[in-house]
């Protein structure tokens, strides 16, 4: 095995190595099986002696693998950050055809720190290998991302949005949106390749995470743009991820009165159930049922970050009723705070008085939903002749 990969090593060959250097890899099995075989045990791994840092790296793999089909995943994380550390030190000196290793390692401490804190979390000791695991990942994300080689086909450059992606979901799972901002800016700020140079399935990953912290911090706009390009060139059967993208892009696109297509609900059933009746209630004018929904689903809501996001709806259903309240009143242009409040009471919207509908009637004129003006001393709405509620599409 450390033959193996010290030839592969010296071929450059990255992918082969990336693959057989895997937890699971049958390669991985197949030598474990004739270890197993020979020697009765796997104990004799733990008996060798490293003469160079690929000795290092193998050693380490074959005894986090052996660990892990034991199911001592504390163990199995030791030798895995083990063998990545040893790893990093190599990793430095080498350029682009190493990504595949940096990958399937990460991927691979990822994968048995997020399990060995688990059992730890049964015993009730301390878990904390998984934050442990991300900071080693970091480092592998700022060696690819500060390389100075100058050819492009040799730089380790082209790894740093997959490192970045898999930061991302670290510092999500820990709820550390600071760090996912710092990173951002560091990217940024960094003299990488554009973007859209880099594959099609790292900017996807990476332009999603950058519209879910958007969306977080309520910068719709930027939001919708990442949000609807992860969504338009993720892999078509990629269907959990799609679901994950809806939940955040559909109340966006509600907002802005742009409500799901039925060919969209039948498809992703988890979205008809989160928003459909919403979606309906808000294209409707029904406030009241709007308002029932919003509290019925309201942990939900808070549960998948979206709270904020789908109250801005609340505009819209609000829009939709004073249309309807105006188009009752035979299109007047000027329509008295009085009747707007019997019109809500007429939906069932009670307990709004003439100041709250003052109120939200400028709110509506502001927001640009309506177009006109406020007559305070006749507590009056003057309405513009021309679209005094301009089409939804237009306000975005």
């Amino acid at each position: 095995a450390q033959h193996k990969f010290k030839t592969l090593n010296n071929s450059n060959n990255g992918t082969a190595l990336g693959s057989i250097i895997q937890l699971n890899s049958a390669y991985t099995d197949r030598v474990l099986e004739d270890i197993m075989k020979e020697h009765g045990s796997w104990d004799v791994l733990h008996a060798q002696t490293a003469r160079g840092v690929w000795d290092e790296i193998t050693i380490a793999h074959f005894q986090a693998a052996s660990a892990y089909r034991t199911r001592s995943f504390v163990d199995a994380y030791t030798y895995q950050l083990a063998s990545y550390n040893a790893f990093l030190r190599v990793f430095r000196d080498l350029p682009q055809w190493s990504l595949p290793v940096l990958y399937s390692l990460s991927r691979d401490l990822c994968d048995v720190a997020q399990r060995a804190d688990n059992q730890l979390a049964n015993t009730d000791a301390e878990s904390s290998k998984l934050e442990e695991a991300t900071r080693a990942i970091n480092q592998g994300f700022s060696l690819c991302m500060t390389d100075r080689e100058p050819l492009p086909n040799k730089s380790r450059k082209w790894g740093t949005y997959h490192m970045a992606n898999t930061l991302f979901a670290l510092y999500v799972r820990h709820k550390a949106y600071n760090l996912c901002d710092s990173m951002i800016r560091a990217i940024k700020t960094s003299e990488l390749p554009p973007l859209d140079q880099f594959p099609m399935s790292h900017q996807v990953t990476f332009r999603y995470y950058r519209g879910v912290l958007a969306f977080r911090n309520e910068k719709y706009a930027s939001a919708k743009q990442d949000l609807l390009f992860a969504l338009e060139h993720c892999f078509r059967d990629s269907y959990d991820n799609k679901t994950r993208i809806l939940v955040c892009l559909t109340p966006i696109l509600l907002a802005e009165g742009t409500s799901p297509h039925s060919r969209l609900l039948r498809r992703y059933p988890p979205i008809k159930a989160m928003y459909g009746e919403l979606a309906k209630a808000a294209r409707a004018g029904d406030l009241r049922r709007f308002d029932e929904i919003m509290q019925e689903k309201e942990q939900q809501f808070v549960n998948a970050g979206t709270f904020i996001a789908v109250e801005r709806v609340r505009k819209v259903a609000i829009r939709q009723l004073l249309r309807k309240i105006y188009r009752i009143t035979g299109l007047q242009s000027r329509v008295t705070f009085r009747l707007f409040c019997d019109g809500f009471a007429a939906a069932g919207v009670a307990d709004i008085d003439i100041p709250e509908m003052e109120a939200i009637l400028a709110d509506m004129i502001f927001c640009g939903y309506i177009k006109g003006y406020l007559a305070h001393d006749h507590g009056v709405a003057v309405l513009s002749k021309q679209q005094p509620f301009p089409p939804l599409a237009s306000l975005v």
